[in-house]
């Protein structure tokens, strides 16, 4: 290993726009419906479950036991689950692009469903920037459990000290502070670049 910063990048909300609501919304007509359903039915930790990479079934039966009759909200997601997704936030693209000219090296890590993982790096160019992602659907671990960030050093051969952590959810940046790697809650692409430029990454006459 070298002593090279290596910064960290989520996916959903940090380089790629993300909203359940937007999915539900494919099925679902009545919009005052589309809210509770994100909500009460598919929420956060409903939606952890398929991160973690259980299957569609399997989560259905979680739904189920959770909720009666809702185990088709579950099948609806998954099936309209790139409607969710906008378009590459172009602020941090560039951060990205940045980072590389500077020779700074950029992986992801992200908590994501295998199954509807699949056709995304074909669909979204930016991430062809990282070299490399690591998908929680695909190791069965989720941020913000310490082992899937020990499993990112391993991959990419970073050590602690070396990482720079972008995340929109606070309890990801405190599970990553917790194991050794600088982090911040990401908020926006401006917010990110001046800590980047702080941390000396990148110049403040660097990107738009």
């Amino acid at each position: 290993m070298n002593a090279e910063p290596v910064v960290v990048f989520d996916l959903g909300n940090v380089v790629i726009p993300w909203d359940r609501r937007r999915a539900i919304a494919r099925f679902v007509d009545d919009p005052l419906e589309v809210e509770r359903l994100a909500e009460e039915v598919f929420d956060l930790e409903a939606n952890l479950h398929l991160d973690r990479g259980a299957g569609v079934e399997e989560v259905r039966g979680v739904m189920e036991a959770r909720h009666p009759g809702h185990g088709w909200v579950v099948d609806g997601y998954v099936e309209h689950f790139r409607h969710s997704l906008g378009e590459t936030d172009p602020g941090t693209q560039s951060i990205i692009e940045d980072l590389r000219h500077a020779g700074v090296r950029c992986v992801g890590l992200s908590n994501w469903s295998a199954v509807c993982f699949e056709g995304i790096p074909e669909d979204y160019p930016v991430l062809d920037l990282l070299d490399g992602v690591m998908i929680s659907g695909h190791e069965g671990v989720c941020k913000p459990e310490p082992e899937i960030y020990r499993r990112c050093e391993e991959r990419f051969g970073f050590g602690p000290d070396q990482a720079i952590f972008l995340d929109d959810n606070e309890g990801n940046v405190a599970g990553a502070l917790a194991v050794g790697w600088d982090a911040l809650v990401f908020t926006s692409p401006a917010t990110a670049r001046r800590e980047l430029e702080r941390r000396g990454l990148l110049t403040a006459t660097t990107g738009p």
